[in-house]
């Protein structure tokens, strides 16, 4: 049975629903269809809040090393931690959005009523300890982002949106085909248990650990699926027609929240659901997706003349960073003095978050004072949009990895993981993308600051204060945290050991 304490928990999650409801009757009876956007921006706040002041014991529960909840969440500092990252990031979003949104958008109000529920989903992902809860989860995430993709007037928004509703469906029904092999083997399909059973049918396959196996394969299975979610290797074709073709506000959203909440989800289940001495097993599959991924999204983002297009492979790339440190976790990792895998992995997440976020909120609001997003037209920004321009830089500097910047740091706890985990292949292989991802970066930073523009009546740009405001804060992130990352990474560290 539910009580207050079990609602207070749920409180994030409760007031976005309210929130929904909310934005569709504003746009119903207002004339101003800005108000969606700014109901949106104060429910993701007052939620953004309860989040941080729950993962910040401002406000007290029961067990603050984990309370479930009917059974199939579990709240935690890990869970509270990414839901907060997840929020703010959303809130960032939303507030840009109020004065950046394209003016081709159709039906704002259903807009943001999809994009709240959306975010829900991935707020409930982080939290989930039960396999058929998390799939709902998920697919409460993908669904509206459909219909966001489909609400633009562009004449290939349904072509956008339909590859992006295929793909969805293909990876759920490998997710639910490795639910469905690990519930075969275990009985269930709650975490806790899935990780606790003996290898009952030992002997009675061909294999000598015939348990093992088919929970690996499973395991495989949900992986696979959820790379969808966080534009890896299998599932990343869409990524560039979609990041492409969505309004901007979209790409961003997919780039970085679904990012978080699809790595959360993969977490949960290698850490929690499967047993930590098949780590070695799964690790390997990891570490191919992460230099396929790598690989691919680097070396395709070189020949791209569309910025949205150079940055969705690039989150390709970034997405094959962050599988590295999964990919050099120990089954005793969590408990080691070292920087474990599963720490670096938080840690870079939590690091593209603010990079990336601040890049494309940069990239928007430059891309609608010049009215293109072709990275030839960026000659000369940087007098026409100075202030953007310099943010820009910052964060292209930091996802290329560029020391005093906390993309820096993330790839720096990346590697040495790896290293220390006998992948010096991976590492390398990591370092070797890393040079070439310097070319596409540099490139956008000198066309805007050393090549002229061809048009030299332009005017100096403004650019919208809000977005003013969060890109500074962002950049501000980006600096002090790379030169001081002791203060990410203590708070990283407490979050993960509540994962062993």
């Amino acid at each position: 049975m539910i009580n207050l304490n079990d609602i207070l928990l749920l409180s994030p999650e409760i007031t976005l629903v309210i929130g929904t409801f909310v934005v569709i009757i504003v746009d119903l009876f207002s004339p101003k269809k800005s108000y969606s956007a700014i109901f949106t921006s104060i429910f993701l706040a007052i939620s953004s809040i309860l989040a941080i002041a729950m993962v910040s014991n401002l406000i007290s529960y029961n067990d603050a090393s984990g309370l479930s909840i009917i059974n199939v969440l579990s709240i935690d500092k890990y869970s509270l931690f990414l839901k907060s990252l997840i929020l703010v990031s959303g809130l960032s979003i939303s507030v840009c959005g109020i004065n950046l949104l394209s003016e081709e958008l159709k039906s704002k109000g259903e807009f943001w009523a999809l994009f709240l529920v959306s975010i829900t989903g991935m707020s409930l992902l982080t939290s989930v300890t039960e396999m058929i809860t998390a799939w709902v989860a998920l697919e409460l995430t993908s669904l509206p982002v459909i219909g966001m993709l489909a609400l633009n007037q562009r004449k290939y928004s349904l072509e956008v949106s339909l590859k992006y509703l295929i793909l969805s469906a293909t990876s759920s029904a490998i997710i639910l085909m490795g639910i469905a092999y690990i519930y075969g083997v275990s009985g269930s399909t709650f975490f806790n248990e899935i990780s606790t059973i003996e290898t009952s049918l030992s002997g009675k396959y061909l294999f000598k650990d015939s348990t093992n196996i088919l929970l690996l394969f499973g395991a495989l299975l949900l992986v696979s699926g959820a790379s969808f979610k966080i534009a890896s290797f299998p599932f990343f074709s869409w990524v560039p027609d979609v990041y492409q073709g969505a309004p901007t506000i979209v790409t961003i959203y997919l780039s970085v929240v679904s990012k978080i909440a699809g790595f959360s989800i993969i977490i949960r289940i290698l850490f929690d659901a499967i047993n930590s001495s098949m780590i070695s097993e799964w690790a390997i599959y990891l570490a191919i997706m992460a230099a396929v991924s790598m690989t691919f999204g680097n070396v395709m983002a070189l020949r791209q003349s569309n910025i949205k297009r150079l940055f969705a492979y690039s989150t390709i790339a970034h997405a094959g960073y962050i599988l590295v440190g999964l990919a050099s976790s120990e089954p005793d990792g969590l408990n080691s003095g070292n920087l474990a895998g599963i720490q670096a992995t938080v840690f870079y997440l939590v690091a593209y978050a603010i990079t990336n976020l601040t890049a494309f909120l940069s990239i928007l609001s430059i891309s609608r004072e010049i009215n293109s997003f072709d990275i030839e037209e960026y000659k000369g920004v940087g007098i026409r949009a100075r202030y953007q321009s310099i943010i820009l830089a910052i964060s292209l500097i930091s996802l290329l990895g560029i020391p005093a910047t906390i993309g820096f740091m993330g790839k720096a706890f990346i590697f040495t993981s790896a290293i220390s985990n006998n992948l010096m292949w991976l590492a390398l292989l990591g370092i070797l993308n890393s040079v070439i991802s310097a070319y596409y970066y540099i490139r956008i930073i000198k066309l805007m600051f050393i090549d002229s523009s061809e048009d030299q009546t332009s005017k100096t740009a403004n650019s919208d204060l809000n977005t003013r405001i969060i890109t500074s804060f962002g950049a501000v992130l980006i600096i002090v945290i790379g030169l001081a990352p002791v203060m990410l990474l203590g708070i990283v560290e407490s979050v993960v050991n509540l994962l062993q």
